[in-house]
């Protein structure tokens, strides 16, 4: 924000009618942007978050990118070079992202052999090429992964685990299809009653509308390809996109049956919120667990709420030796 402000601020400046009229005011602009820019990206992101000096090349660039495209040459005659410098830094920006990319792709590859779990794999592979990032970005390849190629994706699910599917018999489908009618009804709406006024506004607001939109898909197919799987040592409660635990079975000390869902307790997490239906079995775990959830949320449980299409099931096999 404090960068948008900064350029916003700048932008004005050099439009002003008697910006050539003041010899000091394109010394000024760059400055600004070739200094105070990059000093902001140190103090609140490079030096909050421990990240590599490497890094601020980044705000640099962008801010040699923003000179030369607010200032004109003649004003100062830094820009030309400033141009030039820009194109090297995008060419060395994209480079140094396609090596980046080919580790986190290998990576993503060997996981992928141990697990056919796509979230967790990718997990694995980016946090050590992107550290604290991992998580907003591994999110956002994850809606964009299974809102175009969720329909024709496979479950996700290892050969000698059992499968109990969650939205099969929850009507959930059903719930999303209409939660995401309704937002289509009201995003309408929005955009004809702000775009009497304010058509940029109304276009503006329908594109960010569509992102909810979006996600919605790409939770319902993730629904789909993550189901609940018990196998000899492990459980593995997966909700969509948004929640994921792998225990190992002698973590799971009681299967409780539940017919509507339960009061809000310290230590309990109720993941069929997000399958828009009451959970049915409730899980108390031997020691707190940690569960992982969208954009690094994390959550610590010894009691985890949870729908099956099964849940008779799921607890016989619980209760049974392993196998």
């Amino acid at each position: 924000m404090l960068a948008a402000a900064l350029v916003a601020t700048e932008y004005a400046v050099v439009h002003r009618v008697d910006f050539s009229q003041h010899p000091a005011l394109p010394p000024a602009v760059a400055c600004d942007l070739l200094v105070v820019l990059p000093g902001l990206f140190y103090l609140l992101i490079v030096r909050r978050y421990q990240l590599p000096l490497s890094t601020l090349a980044v705000a640099l660039g962008g801010g040699l990118a923003l000179s030369h495209w607010l200032l004109p040459t003649a004003t100062l005659p830094l820009m030309a070079w400033a141009g030039r410098l820009a194109a090297v830094a995008e060419v060395a920006t994209i480079g140094y992202a396609g090596v980046r990319a080919r580790r986190v792709w290998r990576g993503y590859q060997a996981a992928r052999l141990q697990s056919p779990d796509f979230i967790e794999n990718l997990h694995h592979a980016a946090e050590p090429v992107l550290g604290r990032f991992t998580a907003a970005i591994v999110t956002e390849v994850a809606v964009l992964r299974y809102a175009v190629l969720g329909p024709w994706a496979s479950p996700e699910v290892s050969a000698n685990g059992v499968v109990f599917t969650t939205y099969r018999q929850s009507g959930f489908p059903a719930l999303l299809a209409t939660f995401a009618g309704l937002s289509l009804v009201e995003m309408a709406a929005v955009h004809l009653v702000v775009g009497h006024w304010w058509p940029v506004a109304a276009w503006w607001l329908t594109g960010l509308s569509i992102y909810p939109l979006l996600w919605l898909w790409a939770h319902g197919q993730a629904v789909r390809c993550r189901p609940v799987v018990l196998s000899a040592d492990t459980l593995a409660v997966r909700v969509g996109l948004m929640w994921r635990l792998t225990l190992a079975r002698e973590q799971v000390l009681r299967a409780e049956p539940l017919t509507e869902a339960p009061a809000q307790a310290p230590g309990l997490l109720n993941t069929a919120r997000l399958l828009l239906t009451p959970p049915n079995l409730l899980l108390t775990l031997a020691t707190p667990q940690p569960v992982r959830g969208l954009y690094g949320l994390r959550r610590t449980v010894r009691y985890l709420a949870i729908y099956v299409d099964n849940p008779a099931e799921l607890r016989q096999q619980l209760a049974s030796p392993r196998a």
